[in-house]
């Protein structure tokens, strides 16, 4: 499926309760509109992504390779801050999108904003994709692949 088409075919109506839980990330791709995957993170990653009965979300996520460094120059401090993505605030489902009321988040300008999200659940996998988002390579969506984590 090309990046710009967006994940309606097959999504169900999932209900916000469906959404209540800790999900594991177990994949972060970009999807170019020419139907190529990108892994920016490689194919090992960690996060979680947090829904709860009251509709507050929190998510965190980074490559695995990330590694805590005392002495970090400027440039990879600066570097540090695009390979770690934490946000956290209430949600709202509607049909096939769930969006995210960024209250706190390590990016700034994400402050106040609607991150929205197409969804999909299958099984115990939940997958988000952004809607399409103008890039300098052409037309990128961003997929985040989830598993629900049980006891």
């Amino acid at each position: 499926m090309s990046a710009t088409k967006e994940m309606k075919a097959g999504a169900s109506q999932t209900a916000g309760g469906e959404f209540v839980g800790t999900w594991k990330l177990v994949d972060y791709s970009f999807l170019h509109e020419d139907g190529t995957v990108e892994k920016p993170w490689g194919d090992h990653v960690v996060g979680y992504l947090l829904y709860s009965a009251e509709g507050y979300m929190s998510a965190n996520l980074s490559p695995a390779s990330r590694r805590h460094n005392v002495e970090t120059t400027e440039n990879q401090k600066t570097r540090r801050k695009r390979d770690y993505i934490a946000y956290a605030g209430p949600y709202t489902v509607e049909g096939d999108t769930v969006t995210h009321h960024v209250e706190v988040s390590l990016f700034t300008n994400w402050l106040g904003t609607a991150q929205v999200r197409h969804h999909k659940r299958v099984g115990n996998t939940l997958i988000l994709r952004t809607p399409p988002i103008p890039s300098g390579e052409g037309v990128v969506a961003v997929q985040l692949t989830w598993e629900k984590v049980t006891k």
